[in-house]
């Protein structure tokens, strides 16, 4: 595929910015979702610029699109001329533009609304223009929301696996899960035995994160389900009834770790170093960083980087 100059003066950029969208989304679908337009509209784009360039630039493999091997160079060609016409608009506009408008923040379920509500504060005292939006929900759906455009980021606590090429991930700490208790207990460090004796506070019945601890530091066994007393399904909400002592529950080591200063929780230790959930933030590759989620990004990233290193 080569064209003259000439021949690109013909083409609508337009089309060029559609086809980028649906190849870094995945489908022609997702690209439409992006750009508020009919599945068919972006589908006639697609068509009327592979019909102008001559050439084939994806290949339908089961309900997929791949890329051809011109569409792969055009691919890059295009994003590599968006990202240097993003970095150009910066450069003009960054000493005047405002911080202004939404950033649109996705969480998974267990993410503290201490750590969040920090975060929001210190945004809006920062930027009065600004607004965020905050949604939680699982990974599935986390993922599927920033692919179609309607989160800016998003915090997992897993990778984006099989969507990797069109989501840029980055691993930003690793948070130790501890188990505490309301109650003083007299060994700090406990066998498996102590731990069984206890009530608890758990988050899902599908997946237990008291099985997770309990497999970190004593093998296979857990604990039986008759002793788990509420599913709480938020971090928050665990913390609120440990701190009333309905049950033990297992948190981020940070959400708990004021509470156990002031005496007001017990940190069982295990026999084995603290079980660790990685959190990752996602953002779209084909994304260039608005000013208002660059912003906020980069605010997410220093406290988080703050709150480690404490």
């Amino acid at each position: 595929m080569k064209l003259d100059s000439a021949h690109l003066e013909r083409l609508d950029l337009n089309k060029l910015v559609t086809f980028l969208l649906i190849a870094e989304s995945g489908g022609v679908s997702a690209a439409a979702r992006r750009l508020g337009l009919t599945r068919s509209a972006v589908s006639h784009s697609l068509g009327a610029l592979e019909a102008a360039l001559g050439v084939a630039l994806f290949s339908r493999v089961g309900k997929s699109l791949v890329l051809t091997p011109e569409g792969k160079r055009l691919r890059g060609a295009v994003g590599d001329a968006r990202d240097r016409l993003g970095g150009a608009l910066d450069e003009l506009l960054g000493g005047t533009q405002e911080v202004r408008g939404p950033v649109r923040m996705g969480l998974f379920l267990g993410f503290s609304r201490f750590r969040l509500a920090a975060l929001v504060d210190d945004f809006l005292r920062a930027h009065p223009a600004g607004r965020v939006r905050v949604s939680y929900g699982p990974q599935a759906w986390l993922l599927g929301e920033l692919l179609a455009g309607r989160l800016d980021l998003t915090l997992t606590l897993r990778p984006p696996g099989e969507q990797a090429p069109y989501v840029r991930s980055e691993r930003l700490f690793a948070q130790a899960l501890v188990l505490v208790a309301r109650r003083p207990a007299r060994r700090k460090a406990v066998d498996f035995a102590a731990v069984e004796a206890l009530p608890f506070v758990d988050y899902y019945q599908s997946d237990p994160l008291i099985d997770r601890w309990t497999r970190h530091h004593f093998g296979a066994r857990r604990v039986p389900r008759d002793r788990i007393r509420a599913w709480a399904a938020s971090t928050d909400l665990a913390l609120e009834l440990v701190v009333r002592g309905v049950g033990a529950a297992v948190l981020p080591e940070d959400v708990a770790e004021p509470f156990r200063r002031r005496g007001e929780l017990t940190l069982l230790r295990g026999p084995r170093e603290p079980l660790r959930d990685h959190v990752w933030l996602n953002e779209l590759r084909s994304a260039r960083r608005a000013r208002t989620p660059a912003v906020f990004r980069a605010l997410l990233v220093r406290q988080l980087a703050e709150s480690r290193g404490g």
